[in-house]
């Protein structure tokens, strides 16, 4: 048992280690941000935009918060990776070093399953609202405005979250950046390909003084038949969909339904060692099937 404790406290003095390091690390980061904004304010000196920094520079994590629309501070962070020792260490004086180690992986999966789940859901409601952006711009070329114009009027008539990403793209650009990049890293960091094809458009604008007007209306008009597609398709394999769930949550459900009738059952073959293969086996196999269900799903 004292061994087991010198490894916990020993793993959690690591993970504190780490901790420290990433706090220090953001505090650096936020301090050359905001002296790097004051530089930009007051001499007018052309600094590196934000929104290029944070893509280029972040971790993956923190890409997945900005994605999913939190932003998330070093503190925070610090925090977080302080109730993860935390959980560690009570799981691991608990019920053994391995169980406090699993503790904190459990922990992670299921933030990146959240986090993951918020993206998809802000991503799919940006791609709602960009067809009216888009033919806002529109409008606002039409009346004789220039391209950062255009966009301001559309970003101010339009709601969160299309809102915020056009207005720190604009704010990009006030600090130097070229409209046509900032655009093309923010469709890098959310991953739509609507923005590509914006970025696209002002790219040819701006080097060949071609009218970008026509391209942005069929880019309209592509997203709105892209969507009626996808309603279409969604609706056609929705049996498919609902079968994939059944044959997902079927073992799972089973195994709480036998827990809650008969606990000694699976104690039992826990408790041996053959049964506890078993099990190990038919876990990894009922995730392997899940993914690959989820997978055959996406790819509808």
């Amino acid at each position: 048992m004292f061994s087991k404790e010198i490894l916990i406290y020993a793993v959690a003095v690591a993970l504190l280690a780490l901790a420290l390091f990433i706090y220090l690390q953001s505090q650096r980061e936020a301090f050359v941000e905001k002296v790097g904004r004051r530089m930009a304010e007051s001499s007018g000196l052309e600094t590196q935009p934000l929104l290029h920094r944070k893509q280029n520079k972040l971790p993956m994590i923190e890409r997945l918060f900005w994605r999913a629309g939190i932003d998330v501070s070093g503190r925070q962070l610090f925090a977080g990776l302080l109730c993860l020792i935390l959980l560690a260490v009570c799981g691991g004086l608990w019920k053994g070093p391995a169980f406090g180690l699993s503790m904190p992986v459990v922990g992670v999966v299921i933030v990146y399953l959240w986090l993951s789940h918020k993206a998809n859901s802000r991503i799919t409601l940006i791609l709602v609202q960009l067809p009216l952006f888009l033919d806002q711009v529109l409008r606002g070329l039409g009346t004789g405005r220039s391209m950062e114009g255009a966009l301001k009027l559309a970003a101010e008539e339009t709601p969160a979250p299309l809102r915020e990403i056009i207005e720190r793209v604009l704010r990009a650009n006030e600090l130097g950046a070229d409209l046509g990049t900032v655009i093309q890293e923010t469709a890098d960091l959310y991953r739509i390909n609507e923005l590509y094809l914006l970025a696209l458009a002002i790219r040819i604008n701006r080097t060949y003084g071609s009218s970008v007007r026509d391209l942005l209306q069929n880019v309209v008009k592509m997203i709105h038949e892209r969507e009626a597609a996808r309603r279409e398709l969604r609706a056609m394999t929705g049996e498919t969909r609902v079968t994939a769930w059944v044959l997902g949550l079927l073992p799972p459900g089973m195994a709480a339904y036998i827990m809650a009738m008969n606990p000694s059952y699976l104690e039992t073959m826990w408790n041996d060692p053959s049964g506890r293969t078993l099990l190990m086996v038919a876990v990894a196999l009922q995730i392997a099937g899940a993914f690959t269900l989820w997978r055959m799903i996406k790819s509808i």
